[in-house]
């Protein structure tokens, strides 16, 4: 008679079967992911290296204290050694700061749905050509040759005026051009919407805030938005991340004084 009892004795003691542990396991993350963590981004009042970061985390739905700051704030900051590599922005997450611009995006960008494993490569071939561009802008933004000095800020090997002249000429006459004839080809080969096909990226929230730059005025001086003119889809991607419903509310909010 025990010897008939013996299968149910076995399943009795027999683990978990799989497909339960695994809904347990699906719950617990479920769970986990409830608990968002809490953000604050400290970056200047303005949109440079931290816009395309603060629209990755409003289009996720990510709450987050977008804290701004002055000049003379950061040297403080600096001072007081709260940034570890000299510079804004930050991203605390839950109290612990993160730094430099391009790995606080891909955070923001893998929480929001936005840095696809599967389409990182490309995207991240878009985020190094704009990184290109930007680093065309620093004698345009400081007058210099290096930047500011990572410890004092003091602005590095000035340009003569002459030079500066040159230096926007240039820009505006042969480099900007064909870099952003570069992207447009990108754009066209990826078939668009986007950069990087049907799906929206960080790479195109960062080209995004540059472009507009470009094309009002606010993001570099000396520039001219005539540099976009051969970038029929560019400018069109530029329209339709303005138009993102989610951007489009950020927007609204900056406009007022309150985003």
């Amino acid at each position: 008679m025990a010897l008939l009892h013996l299968p149910r004795l076995l399943r009795r003691l027999s683990p978990q079967p799989f497909h339960a542990a695994s809904a347990a396991a699906a719950c617990r993350a479920r769970s986990l992911s409830a608990m968002a963590p809490k953000l604050r981004l400290t970056y200047l009042d303005m949109k440079g290296f931290g816009e395309p970061i603060r629209l990755a985390l409003a289009i996720g739905g990510l709450d987050f204290e977008d804290r701004r700051v002055s000049s003379e704030e950061i040297i403080a900051m600096r001072q007081r050694g709260e940034l570890a590599f000299g510079q804004v922005p930050v991203l605390e997450i839950d109290g612990e700061a993160f730094l430099q611009s391009q790995a606080l995006l891909r955070w923001a960008g893998r929480q929001a749905g936005l840095y696809p494993e599967e389409l990182q490569l490309r995207c991240d071939a878009v985020e190094e050509a704009l990184v290109d561009i930007r680093r065309g802008f620093i004698p345009q933004w400081y007058g210099v040759i290096l930047g500011r000095d990572p410890i004092t800020s003091e602005k590095l090997v000035p340009l003569s005026e002459e030079q500066k002249q040159e230096v926007q000429q240039k820009l505006n006459e042969s480099v900007l051009p064909a870099r952003f004839s570069y992207l447009e080809k990108q754009l066209k080969a990826a078939g668009g919407p986007y950069f990087c096909g049907e799906r929206l990226t960080i790479c195109d929230l960062s080209f995004y805030v540059l472009a507009s730059g470009v094309l009002d005025g606010t993001y570099v001086d000396g520039v001219t938005p005539s540099v976009l003119d051969g970038c029929p889809l560019l400018k069109e991607l530029i329209g339709r991340i303005a138009h993102h419903p989610r951007v489009k509310a950020w927007n609204d909010r900056a406009a007022q004084g309150s985003a």
